[in-house]
């Protein structure tokens, strides 16, 4: 992976500031652009066309570990932008890659801002929780474009953009250190099943006249910008008794948004969580999170591929937590988003973890739809692999699963709850062993028939139990080059190829033909070159 050296001797720190001086007055504060995207460098520290002193209240230089960095401040609800010494507003902004960016607070992209952050920048959140947590908040009518590999889709030569704690020195903090900062949230205006159908976003505490906190809205093609080959780690601090920030949140973001290769390193809270939105996303990894891998509410929509989520054994929520509708629950569009070719790695065999524990590995509630196709599920399900809410009464997924709108199809599920053994002669694992109902406040199933149903659907829809492994290994420690989630055996060859009905408008929205099953194919790692689980040693 390519990093930007940070590590600087004192004669080059003094040079790197004398050019400084020497050339920021004359492109930056005179408003012209040094770099290709078109946005303007914040000023990072005193100068001016004439010698006079020019100083911005929200970016403040400052050495700090011995690296050349800018506090960034948000001031009177300005966001990212500024005022010029010409007295001119300024809105669209670079973040560069000679400076680390540390946010103070929760710092925003208003309406109608532009932040473009160059491949290699470093940004870290200071320390702080509830309201002195620390995040990037990109607000509906903010716009974000933060390439770590700009026109480039070969991990081999991107030079990811970080966004990390401030205590880490650039190699991770390991993965079980979580909460050390807030996280990302970005917020536009596609459509949720809420009523109304905008809303608060969690996570953010703002005073009565702010509402940049606001999502949602009838928007399908919005546009909050493009990110990708991007590292989150370390987030998810905590706002008060269990409310935390996830590490990318995602509210009424709209399928003309880019998002991809995209990783979630040890949240305290979930890797990533959508409310509503039409956003089509491929290459996310979700590693060590807390919570859920991924969760999904109010009517998310989109498709999705190249998934991979690996949990920690010390602490885990569920791989998939998916959620429909919040209130009311049947509200429209119904939650119906497409996964295609997921990796899901548990928290391993009689693992005990901390929070929901794997139980169940995924769950569909709330009306919700999920669909999974050529997916693998592995090492999952403490108590069991698959739950489909199942009510007495009032909307649910299992009439969305009858109906045909959730579907599970072509997966293939190895080493899934406590008793795994299908190759047993006597009392082999069967899909109705991994299978969780839904049960009353008594803790008794409501309608157990249903196990027996949902199992044959699976069997019936290309599901298989495997003997063997469909990845090629498994490890969760950090340098041990033992973990290879490519494609195995089965998963090597056979998966069907998409629905062409399948497919929908938008950037990502058009469905590869991969032919195996998973995120990987038998060769190609495309999570190397560029994420923390490479840098630190994970992968074989």
């Amino acid at each position: 992976m390519q990093k930007t050296d940070t590590t600087q001797s004192p004669w080059s720190n003094a040079l790197r500031l004398l050019a400084l001086f020497l050339i920021i007055p004359a492109f930056v504060l005179a408003g012209c652009d040094s770099n290709d995207n078109g946005g303007e460098e914040p000023p990072p520290g005193n100068g001016g066309g004439n010698g006079d002193p020019f100083t911005v209240e929200a970016y403040d230089t400052t050495t700090v570990d011995g690296e050349d960095a800018i506090r960034v401040t948000d001031v009177d609800q300005g966001g990212i932008g500024y005022v010029d010494e010409n007295g001119d507003a300024v809105t669209d902004i670079t973040w560069s890659s000679d400076f680390v960016y540390i946010l103070e607070e929760y710092i925003f992209v208003n309406d109608g801002q532009t932040l473009n952050i160059e491949p290699g920048t470093v940004i870290k959140g200071a320390p702080g929780s509830g309201e002195n947590a620390t995040a990037l908040v990109v607000a509906n009518g903010g716009t974000i474009n933060a390439d770590g590999n700009p026109g480039s889709d070969d991990p081999s030569t991107a030079d990811p953009i970080i966004f990390t704690a401030q205590a880490d020195d650039g190699s991770g903090l390991g993965r079980d250190v979580r909460g050390q900062w807030g996280g990302i949230i970005m917020l536009g205006d596609a459509p949720l099943n809420t009523v109304p159908g905008t809303q608060t976003v969690e996570g953010i505490s703002l005073a009565d006249d702010d509402n940049r906190d606001e999502y949602g809205g009838s928007n399908a093609g919005h546009n909050v910008g493009t990110f990708r080959f991007v590292q989150i780690r370390h987030s998810g601090a905590q706002l008060g008794a269990g409310d935390e920030i996830q590490a990318l949140t995602l509210g009424g973001i709209g399928n003309g948004s880019t998002i991809e290769y995209v990783e979630a390193f040890a949240s305290s809270d979930d890797g990533f969580e959508w409310f509503g939105g039409t956003v089509n996303t491929r290459y996310l990894i979700a590693a060590f999170n807390a919570d859920d891998s991924f969760d999904m509410d109010q009517g998310m929509q989109g498709n999705h591929q190249y998934w991979l989520g690996i949990q920690s054994p010390v602490e885990a929520g569920r791989i998939a937590e998916m959620d429909g509708g919040t209130d009311p629950e049947d509200g429209t569009p119904l939650a119906s988003p497409k996964v295609y070719n997921a990796t899901y790695i548990g928290i391993g065999p009689g693992a005990n973890a901390q929070g929901d524990n794997n139980s169940p590995f995924l769950i569909h509630r709330d009306n919700n739809a999920t669909s999974y196709y050529n997916s693998v599920f592995v090492e999952g399900g403490r108590d069991a692999g698959l739950q489909v809410e199942d009510l007495a009464s009032g909307a649910d997924s299992r009439a969305r699963q009858e109906a045909g709108d959730l579907n599970h199809e072509n997966n293939l599920w190895w080493n899934i709850g406590p008793n795994w053994d299908p190759g047993a002669t006597v009392d082999p694992t069967t899909f109705e062993d991994i299978i969780q109902l839904t049960t009353d406040d008594q803790g008794n199933e409501i309608n157990p028939s249903y196990r027996d149903d949902l199992a044959q659907y699976l069997r019936d829809n290309g599901n298989q139990l495997l003997e063997n492994s469909p990845v090629v290994s498994v490890s969760r420690d950090a340098g041990s080059n033992g973990l290879n989630p490519l494609a195995a055996g089965d998963a090597t060859s056979g998966a069907p190829a998409p629905d062409a009905a399948n497919n929908n408008s938008g950037a990502n929205g058009q469905l590869d033909d991969t032919g195996y099953y998973g995120a990987f194919d038998s060769s190609n790692n495309w999570a190397k070159g560029w994420s923390l689980l490479d840098q630190n040693g994970y992968f074989n």
